[in-house]
């Protein structure tokens, strides 16, 4: 009798192969992984379990499938957005997923969020559902569905961080390199350029208690990699002198030097400014966790609780960014009542328009404070 002959995976232009089974597609870059997830998929159809691609699953492989050489630093914030669409429907099959439960996650997982970060969210969904109906998972995208649509973020590439966020700065990794140049952009509103120009024993006074800004950080036009550091900032106002507030006094004494350097104790680079604040992004994942992401998931522990039928505990992100903290500082101010001209001057900008237009954002607090103000004054008059 004949030897059966050993099936081949199609190679494709783009160097992956793929191999089909009852209208399912299964890629990879080696032919051996295609055969294998075919036969998982085989296996999971004997157990009756054939609305088989869960969307977790299915995420994580197409994630790296459709983005194989991205920096970490990139894949990272790819892994951010997805674990915000597993965490609310990754164990429900691809082929369940409907536009309301996209929209859905725009509302819970994305309030208060940039206008940007948002936009990048949808685009990442949509090619995501975009191959879940190229595979033959579903007959059309949930996630480009008018009803999905995600609302309007605030204006900016940036927020005032949460309560909870600030207490997690507070709280974690305070011993990490980048910690000093959080807390100076968090309570002195410094710009990410300023905090890498700055020095703590020339520029912080702790008797005083002030931080003057004398330098930013410039790109090098002879070594794109490196900063050259001047005294002409970004507007007319940026050299300046903010109040030294008890938050940051307390994180910065006791050191000196750079504000913040590469894990050599340099002054950062580009490239070691990304390193770091990565870092410092992924400990504090970790450190909120109890777990880091590779291991999410594939603990002991995590592995009883689900072997148990038990759900894991949601996974929190940690999605600040410098200038986060620098529009956060501004907010508090507000917040406070610190006057408008005074909040521009601490700022660094020319005018209080960029303030009026980004910066000053009403939150809760100080919409209740103002509303009793005005109640106040009411029952004063009468």
């Amino acid at each position: 009798m004949p030897r059966k002959k050993k099936e081949k995976p199609t190679l494709r232009k783009d160097g992956r192969y793929v191999c089909r089974y009852k209208g399912q597609f299964f890629y990879s870059k080696d032919p051996d992984d295609c055969i294998r997830q075919r036969e998982e998929y085989k296996e999971r159809e004997k157990q009756g379990r054939v609305a088989s691609y869960f969307v977790k699953e299915y995420a994580e492989k197409w994630l790296d499938r459709a983005f194989p050489n991205v920096a970490p630093s990139t894949k990272h914030g790819l892994k951010t957005h997805l674990q915000k669409l597993t965490d609310a429907i990754g164990d429900l099959p691809v082929s369940e997923i409907k536009p309301s439960y996209i929209k859905d996650i725009y509302t819970t997982k994305y309030k208060n969020m940039s206008d940007s970060y948002i936009k990048a969210a949808k685009q990442l969904y949509c090619s995501l559902f975009d191959a879940a109906v190229a595979d033959g998972l579903i007959l059309s995208n949930p996630a480009r569905d008018k009803t999905a649509k995600p609302h309007k973020g605030t204006e900016g590439g940036h927020r005032a961080i949460t309560p909870k966020e600030r207490e997690w700065i507070h709280t974690y990794c305070t011993d990490h390199r980048a910690f000093p140049a959080v807390m100076a952009m968090l309570y002195a509103g410094i710009r990410p350029q300023e905090a890498k120009a700055m020095k703590i024993d020339r520029d912080i006074d702790f008797k005083k208690e002030t931080v003057t800004v004398r330098e930013t950080a410039h790109i090098d036009r002879e070594n794109g990699q490196h900063y050259e550091y001047t005294q002409k900032g970004k507007t007319k106002n940026a050299n300046r002198t903010i109040p030294l507030l008890p938050p940051l006094k307390t994180a910065l004494e006791g050191r000196e030097g750079d504000l913040i350097t590469s894990a050599h104790g340099e002054r950062v680079t580009r490239t070691t400014w990304r390193v770091v604040w990565n870092s410092y992004i992924t400990q504090m994942e970790t450190a909120i966790n109890g777990v880091s992401w590779r291991w999410y998931g594939r603990t002991r522990e995590h592995k009883k609780i689900l072997a148990e039928g038990g759900k894991l505990p949601p996974w929190k992100s940690f999605t600040v960014v410098p200038y986060d903290l620098r529009h956060s500082f501004c907010t508090m101010c507000r917040d406070n009542g610190v006057e408008l001209n005074t909040c521009r001057q601490w700022m660094g900008h020319a005018d209080v328009k960029m303030i009026l237009k980004i910066y000053d954002e009403v939150t809760g607090n100080r919409d209740n404070t103002e509303a009793e103000r005005l109640k106040a004054a009411f029952k004063t008059g009468a």
